[in-house]
C-alpha cells in the first residue's frame, strides 16, 4: 500500500504529463500486482500493454486507450490477460 501511495504522489506532484506518464508506468506495474492477488470487482479488469513504451495499465474496458501517447497513439496495444 505504501508503494501505491508513493507511486501516486509521484504522479501528483509531476509538473509535465510526460512525468506523469512515466510515474503512471510504475503505479500501474503495482496497482497489477495488488490486482492479481486481490478480487476488485465482479467485473473482469483488463491488463493492457503498449509495445511501444512496455508498459502495462488495467482497464474495465477490452478496448484499447492508451495512457502512454495521447491521441497520438491511443489505439496502440494489446490486451495481455484478463483478471476476474
Amino acid at each position: 500500500v505504501n508503494t501505491l501511495l508513493k507511486d501516486a504522489g509521484t504522479i501528483a506532484d509531476a509538473k509535465t504529463i510526460d512525468k506523469q506518464r512515466a510515474a503512471f508506468s510504475n503505479f500501474s506495474t503495482n496497482v497489477t500486482e495488488v490486482a492479481k492477488s486481490l478480487k476488485l470487482t465482479d467485473q473482469p479488469v483488463y491488463v493492457q500493454y503498449c509495445p511501444m513504451k512496455k508498459a502495462s495499465w488495467l482497464s474495465n474496458e477490452k478496448s484499447i486507450k492508451n495512457p502512454y501517447y495521447g491521441n497520438s497513439m491511443l489505439t496502440c496495444g494489446k490486451v495481455t490477460d484478463t483478471l476476474q
